[in-house]
């Protein structure tokens, strides 16, 4: 993006055997699109998969764990009873392999009590055995996570000092800095994860800055985080663990700030790409936040945007059960082999495959004509998996599995709203991904939402968003205490402090914004849930917790205690680009490239040849109505009766619904 907000966009290949490669190829790649030199870049905003794929695929450094005696177990023990199952009745469930294997797990004497009071010392002559054990090991990185560090981390802190110098080539995370918050199995997972990551994603952070300064680049390198913010490359390299869920996280970003210059402050964000469909909300132009997540059914506390993902994207791989009912995933094609129709070795039928015989996809201008699919070999995947098994024709069995793959995004998207107390119909629906747009405007329909926004570039949307998003911190720290015996001065001084620290992490000279947040349950209520803090008064914080609680579970206990596990603070400054952003052509008079023929539905009776339209070639204010087609680079969009699209400022497609809604099946409807 130059000084004018006109956005230039490239992709390249991934080169997984050396990101570094494929970052620094794109770099050249889009200096030569915009015909600038290296030295002219103020910064490069950065987001990857990396840290997620290595905690999913255990590609992560060898790692040890010292913990205070008595606890080495504490990984295999988790809490399977609360949190690690994504089926709570799944009897069959298997834990994963602990992290860390128990012959890397050592203990040494030491003991915080709750309060954080030394009840037993550090034995530090064991501390410095336990260094010779790890230096003739093949580990590569040290977690320290300590039996109540969150209140006091004064051993952790010690026991750091002395395996950073015992260790001089070992990467040592402990988890008063990575995570201090109560509960010692998600701070020792998270400690670990964050150890486990430290050294790969420390090697490629410094790879990738030596290539950018050989290239000539000066200026700054930014990292996405899981928060939506942006990092600078030295915090990231202490936190990797900061790095997870950062690919997804863009697109929230950028839809942030799409909407805060447009006015469109409430939406639904659909992001559809090649393995899963991610749901994510934002409310009042505010992302929805969570403090810990689920990866792989490990625990991980940082804080990230609530983004719900199901293996229903455009590679989900469709199939047909034992009891003859149409299924999609989690099993993906992925880039390689790829759908079947990408005529790279792939013979299993794809979502992406059936959008192609339905019509969604045309195979001549796929990627912008750069990338042919072979309708031929989508067509051979579908009939023999799919339609001899159902005994159905060709394009009815492909209608099935797309009937089914929006049922189930519908159904998350449904988890996301209705369960929590949201009515998706006062909310626009914002989709990107490349195949976001395919699906978009039947999801809006099956939830009678009346409007679809479309943003520029969706298959490259979540890095759009890299650029638009600003410098954030967070800090947290631990309380765990009723919060009738909580002082609002007191809270008040904390908070300062924590905000004081949280702004020494930003630039001085960029506009700066806080945020308090504290993580509040009643007692006996396993998890926290997590409100803002506007006044410090313990009955104010109270009361924000109260109408929260009410807002997802319908009740509250008047009666009931409420504690007050941790505070936090949110520090953000203004760092992405606030301008308006020039991507359409703008000929003046634009009309129809060609015809397509899509099927409505399943059967030859509802094809129709329908005017095709590039989406680049409409300037703003133009208003097509449906039925028609809208095709970009790198994604496609069909309207039904009576829609209507139109461009508004910045290249946004906006889709007014008919007005009547002609709902998608729902998920049950579907699978029948």
């Amino acid at each position: 993006m130059d000084e004018a907000g006109r956005v230039h966009t490239a992709k390249v290949p991934t080169t997984p055997h050396n990101r570094v490669i494929g970052a620094l190829n794109g770099f050249r790649r889009i200096l030569a699109i915009a015909g600038c030199g290296a030295a002219e870049i103020g910064f490069i905003g950065h987001g990857s998969t990396m840290a997620t794929n290595m905690v999913v695929e255990r590609t992560g450094a060898r790692t040890a764990l010292v913990t205070t005696q008595g606890f080495r177990d504490v990984l295999e023990l988790r809490r399977i009873a609360r949190h690690d199952r994504a089926d709570l009745y799944d009897l069959q469930f298997d834990n994963p392999d602990p992290l860390v294997p128990r012959r890397w797990r050592h203990e040494v004497a030491e003991r915080m009590d709750w309060r954080g009071q030394v009840d037993t010392p550090l034995d530090e002559a064991a501390l410095h055995a336990i260094a010779d054990r790890i230096a003739e090991s093949p580990v590569e990185a040290v977690a320290i996570a300590f039996l109540h560090a969150a209140a006091n981390p004064a051993h952790e802190r010690r026991a750091a000092d002395i395996l950073a110098q015992r260790l001089p080539g070992h990467f040592i995370s402990a988890s008063h800095e990575v995570n201090p918050e109560v509960g010692e199995y998600e701070r020792t997972s998270t400690t670990v994860m964050n150890a486990m990551l430290g050294p790969l994603c420390a090697r490629y952070i410094a790879a990738l800055q030596d290539g950018l300064r050989q290239e000539g680049f000066a200026g700054e390198l930014l990292f996405m985080g899981s928060n939506g913010g942006l990092a600078d490359a030295a915090l990231v390299a202490a936190r990797p663990v900061l790095l997870l869920e950062s690919g997804p996280a863009g697109g929230v970003s950028a839809a942030i700030r799409l909407g805060d210059r447009h006015g469109w402050p409430d939406a639904i964000l659909g992001d559809m790409g090649g393995t899963t469909f991610d749901v994510s909300l934002v409310r009042g132009s505010r992302a929805e936040l969570r403090s810990q997540v689920l990866l792989h059914s490990y625990a991980v506390r940082a804080p990230s945007i609530d983004i719900e993902s199901i293996g229903a994207g455009g590679g989900s791989i469709a199939w047909v059960d034992a009891g003859g009912g149409v299924r999609i995933g989690p099993q993906s094609a992925g880039a390689d082999p790829g759908p079947a129709c990408y005529g790279r070795g792939g013979t299993r039928p794809t979502v992406t495959d059936c959008n192609l015989l339905l019509g969604y996809i045309d195979p001549d201008t796929f990627l912008d004509g750069g990338f042919k699919l072979d309708r031929a070999a989508a067509q051979r995947a579908v009939e023999l998996h799919l339609a001899q098994p159902l005994g159905l024709d060709t394009l009815a069995a492909a209608h099935a599995v797309r009937a089914v793959a929006n049922a189930l995004m519908a159904q998350a998207i449904r988890l996301m709203t209705v369960e929590r107390g949201h009515d998706p119909r006062g909310f626009d629906y914002l989709c990107f991904g490349g195949a976001g747009p395919v699906h978009a405007l039947d999801l809006a329909r099956s939830l009678e939402m009346a409007r679809v926004l479309v943003p520029p570039v969706p298959g490259l949307f979540s890095a759009l968003g890299m650029v638009l998003a600003d410098r954030q911190a967070d800090l947290q720290a631990a309380v765990d205490r009723p919060l009738s015996a909580c002082d609002g001065t007191e809270l008040e001084a904390r908070y300062a402090e924590m905000e004081g620290a949280a702004r020494g992490r930003l630039p001085a000279d960029a506009a700066q914004s806080i945020r308090r947040r504290a993580d509040c349950r009643y007692a006996g209520q396993p998890d926290s849930i997590m409100v803002d803090v506007v006044d410090c008064a313990p009955v104010a914080i109270r009361a924000a917790f109260e109408a929260a609680h009410r807002h997802l579970w319908n009740f509250t206990k008047p009666d009931q205690p409420v504690l007050l596990n941790n505070i936090r603070v949110e520090a953000r400054a203004a760092t992405g680009w606030r301008g308006a952003l020039r991507f359409a052509k703008g000929d003046p008079a634009p009309a129809p490239s060609r015809t397509r023929r899509v099927q409505f539905g399943g059967g030859q009776d509802t094809a129709r040849d329908l005017p095709v339209w590039r989406r680049d070639d409409l300037p703003e204010g133009h208003r097509v109505e449906g039925p028609a087609v809208i095709e970009e680079a790198s994604s496609s969009l069909t309207l039904g009766p009576g829609d209507v699209a139109r461009i508004e400022a910045g290249g946004v497609l906006a889709i007014t619904l008919a007005v009547e809604p002609r709902p998608a099946p729902r998920l049950e409807e579907a699978l029948a």
